[in-house]
């Protein structure tokens, strides 16, 4: 018997439930994977990072669709046991980068590194508070926010600001963990770009009047101060009236 010979034939009756689920999986994605190739070749170096974009989310689907749900929870949590990244302190020089308003799209929850605001000691990795920090305002606005995903309603987009690659969350820290804990691959977000000195937004602008304001805390983060936790209106469902809440 040769080499060839002894290497292990793919039987359908010995094939595992997680082979199996691979497999259909790459026939699901493969002709998006071969549409992104082809744009890629067509279009110029200024939409490359559009192409990037698009494999990017279908890299989330995949892993979206492949994990368990009980699997995603254990490492969401694990996650939430890790500090939340603070921009100001991943990158002080953020201050002295220019903002450009992008608009409202939708982002890939994967690239959202952390928080602009204040309080990121606060907040675990799961963009959620910590234990500690779990008053009852927030659980109430926790099971609204879930019970409105579970309702199919529509919630408001957050607002990020983007620097060194990555999205920073000015307002809708709950909205994110709720994404994540839901395995949820992208969000409607709307976008502030730092420019840093002498650099290039990478970000298509977006000709949205409506998004151009903004909230308080993502015009104050993108002016390049630190805001204070009392700016944030910190995922307020659209139809819950009120004023601001830390």
């Amino acid at each position: 018997m040769t080499e060839r010979d002894e290497r292990p034939h793919d039987d359908p009756d010995t094939e595992t439930p997680a082979s199996s689920g691979r497999r259909r999986l790459r026939r699901v994605t493969k002709p998006a994977r071969r549409t992104a190739k082809a744009i890629g070749g067509l279009v110029t170096t200024a939409t490359d990072p559009i192409v990037g974009r698009i494999g990017a989310a279908i890299d989330g689907v995949e892993r979206t669709m492949s994990e368990r749900p009980g699997a995603r929870v254990r490492r969401i949590r694990r996650m939430g046991a890790t500090p939340l990244l603070n921009l100001n302190e991943e990158h002080p020089d953020v201050r002295r980068a220019r903002p450009v308003q992008v608009g409202l799209r939708t982002i890939p929850v994967d690239e959202i590194a952390g928080t602009a605001i204040g309080g990121g000691d606060q907040r675990g990795g799961d963009f959620l508070p910590l234990k500690p920090f779990r008053g009852r305002n927030w659980e109430g606005r926790w099971r609204r926010l879930q019970q409105s995903q579970k309702d199919l309603a529509i919630l408001p987009p957050i607002d990020v600001v983007k620097y060194a690659d990555r999205y920073w969350v000015a307002d809708g820290h709950n909205r994110v963990g709720l994404a994540l804990y839901n395995g949820q691959p992208e969000i409607d977000a709307t976008i502030v770009e730092m420019v840093p000195p002498g650099g290039h937004r990478t970000e298509p602008i977006i000709d949205l009047g409506p998004t151009m304001g903004g909230s308080r805390a993502l015009r104050t983060a993108a002016s390049g101060h630190r805001p204070s936790d009392d700016l944030s209106h910190e995922d307020r469902i659209a139809s819950e009236p009120g004023p601001d809440e830390p």
